[in-house]
């Protein structure tokens, strides 16, 4: 079974611009533009700390406010990890 990517759109504001930054470094994900949004694309698993991104609970916990495609594995107070959506059939 073939994996669809996941997407996270990210809208371009100020405190999420570290998301985009540290997703930019990373080999397996692809952006782009969407109007007022950056689109995260991979088709491997992401991970992203909020320490190493700098953000308050506040702002980490509103991360995906705008929107996602794709499954959250984990997301707890330090660490988020999203799967393309049918890796759990897998």
């Amino acid at each position: 079974m073939s994996q669809s990517a996941l997407r996270i759109f990210v809208l371009n504001v100020p405190e999420f611009a570290s998301l985009t930054e540290a997703a930019r470094r990373l080999p397996a994900c692809r952006l782009s533009d969407v109007g007022d949004y950056t689109v995260i694309a991979s088709d491997e698993p992401v991970e992203f700390g909020r320490r190493a991104l700098g953000l308050k609970p506040a702002v980490w916990y509103g991360l995906f406010t705008g929107g996602l495609d794709g499954r959250i594995e984990r997301f707890d107070r330090d660490i988020v990890r999203i799967v393309p959506r049918d890796a759990a059939a897998q």
